[in-house]
């Protein structure tokens, strides 16, 4: 009886055993079976179900030896699935906890993948820079690109590229975006330097850049204006094109002047007569290929036909007038005597953020295409340096009214705004915005804004142009009063030694005062002709790193990586009395 009980009871062990085994043989079948249903849910894109089937799976368990894959299949999923952060997180997860993993790579580029679309720039380039293999490289490269070619901002591409300077693939992009700016708004600076740090082509970039200047004993200008000669008379009446010829006597007295510092300038004059047919033959004459600087034109068709000419034959061209940046264009040989509207933006905005104190403000600008950039351009650099432009808008000629409209109370005329009722319904709250910068020299508009920030009485500063000054509506008191900020683009300061004895020199010559004009010609000239002596036919290679130069009549010129003059006076008043500021886009 003992032995059939003993023989029994390992009759049983046996079988529970055996049932022990075969229960083990099916749960990890069980578990294998479960990868393979969830894994097809994933191949055949029906990712959500993946989700839910890989879901049970991860959590390691005896027995079940898919965890680290029915993790990474899960976050595949989820992304997939749209569900970005659940994604994340997963393969952040294993990062963490399998860290010596051999498919950690395949992990960080997905993680960067994520980062990328979530835009943390910082974080994806992070998770890119930890993985090993060099069999990603090329992967890499393109995933960089395409997501880095999406930002928009050319400021949010040079803040994420401050952050990762030995990115070769941010750099690559963010040469390529400044090289299709135009030539005023490149930061040619930083073009150099990632063309240079990261061994680049220039030419890839359009940067054309002249490397060697060439001196001469005597430099040949010509002067390409529309002096109309046909059409002048023989008296002493003023002629109609006058402030032409008042450029050109500016610019034959400074080669005068020039003469007695051993500059020697040799003039040609050719009258371009507001015609691109007249400008086509003149620059079919082979002499102008022999020129070392033309000063000119005046007119659109003119422009455009000359600075092919000067790109062509590597001849530079400057313009005496224009503040418009499509003078230059793409042209490296191609500068402006004045600051362009984007560079008067830019510096005005600078100034703005120094001397306002509310971040809140409001931009007006009028009509033309030079307003408008202006305008955008101070929008872009103010808000850059965290100011809160609450309202960007238009103003037409036919509508000024709407100024009144903006800063008093809508659809109400001036008379009504002025009572102490109205002046609690104000649009915009009383102390609420702290200046308005108005992009405009019209004098309607310039008085409806004075106007409404007078009657409103609160702190706001007005910037705007120091055209308005040549106004008679508006008295001189009121830009005291209001605390007003001018921006003057070569302001000619006339109390200096240097002008009255310009002035003297061209009284004597010309029995007449100088105008504003003479004035333009004979700074342009003593500007060039000084450039030339001291830097040579191709000036702007000694310009390029010199930083400010001494004007005659004026304060004085930036050209550093720059096409345009980058100085801007700012007038103030303080006491009673104007005051001129300096800024520039370098300080």
């Amino acid at each position: 009886m003992g032995i059939i009980n003993v023989h029994m009871r390992t009759s049983l062990l046996s079988v529970v055993w055996l049932f022990i085994g075969f229960n083990s043989i099916s749960h990890t079948i069980n578990w294998l079976q479960k990868y393979f249903n969830a894994k097809s849910f994933y191949t055949e894109e029906k990712y959500a179900l993946a989700m839910e089937a890989f879901k049970p799976l991860i959590e390691e368990r005896e027995g079940n030896n898919y965890s680290i894959y029915s993790s990474f299949y899960y976050a595949l999923a989820a992304y997939k699935s749209g569900f970005l952060p659940l994604s994340r997180n997963m393969f952040s997860q294993i990062k963490a906890k399998y860290p010596s993993w051999s498919k950690i790579d395949e992990g960080n580029f997905w993680l960067g993948i994520i980062h990328f679309e979530e835009g943390s720039y910082n974080q994806a380039l992070n998770a890119l820079d930890e993985i090993k293999s060099a069999s990603y490289e090329q992967d890499i490269r393109s995933l960089k690109l395409t997501y880095f070619s999406k930002i928009e901002s050319l400021e949010e591409l040079k803040n994420i590229y401050s952050l990762n300077e030995g990115e070769e693939s941010l750099a690559f992009l963010l040469a390529s975006r400044i090289s299709q700016e135009t030539l005023v708004n490149q930061d040619r600076r930083l073009l150099r330097e990632l063309i240079e740090n990261f061994d680049l082509e220039p030419a890839q970039f359009n940067l054309v850049d002249v490397q060697e200047t060439i001196y001469k004993d005597e430099y040949k200008v010509a002067v390409m204006l529309p002096f109309m000669t046909s059409d002048l008379q023989p008296n002493l009446k003023r002629k109609v094109n006058q402030f032409v010829l008042d450029i050109y006597q500016g610019i034959q007295l400074a080669i005068d002047t020039l003469k007695s510092e051993d500059i020697d300038i040799k003039l040609f004059a050719y009258d371009t007569k507001r015609s691109e047919k007249a400008t086509e033959a003149l620059l079919a004459k082979e002499e102008l290929k022999g020129m070392d600087l033309i000063i000119g034109p005046l007119f659109p068709e003119p422009i455009a036909m000359v600075n092919d000419f000067s790109y062509k034959n590597k001849i530079n061209i400057i313009n005496p007038l224009s503040t418009n940046s499509e003078v230059i264009g793409n042209n490296p040989f191609s500068f402006m005597f004045s600051p362009s509207n984007e560079t008067i933006g830019r510096s005005s905005a600078r100034f703005a953020s120094q001397y306002v104190t509310k971040k809140p403000g409001i931009i007006l600008y009028g009509n033309t295409a030079g307003d408008s950039a202006m305008a955008m351009a101070y929008k872009q650099r103010i808000e850059a340096d965290s100011f809160n432009i609450i309202t960007t808008k238009k103003i037409k000629i036919d509508s000024s009214q709407s100024i009144m409209d903006i800063l008093l109370i809508p659809n109400t005329k001036l008379r009504e705004a002025a009572t102490e009722e109205a002046k609690e319904d104000y649009t915009i709250g009383l102390d609420s915005i702290g200046h308005i910068f108005v992009a405009s020299k019209d004098n309607l508009i310039s008085s409806k804004v004075l106007s409404a920030v007078e009657i409103r009485g609160d702190s706001i500063v007005v910037i705007g142009s120091a055209d308005w000054l040549d106004t008679q509506v508006i008295k001189f008191d009121v830009y005291t009063k209001l605390g007003c900020f001018l921006y003057a683009p070569n302001y000619f300061n006339r109390d200096t030694d240097e002008y009255v004895a310009f002035r003297k020199s061209y009284i004597l010559k010309h029995k007449e005062s100088p105008t504003e004009y003479a004035e333009i010609g004979f700074e342009l000239m003593q500007l060039m002709g000084r450039g030339l002596k001291e830097h040579g036919k191709y000036f702007q290679i000694g310009w390029r790193d010199k930083g400010l130069v001494k004007g005659h009549l004026t304060t004085g010129f930036d050209y550093r990586n720059s096409n345009d003059n980058l100085v801007l006076p700012i007038l103030t008043f303080e006491d009673g009395a104007m005051k001129m500021k300096l800024k520039d886009e370098h300080n």
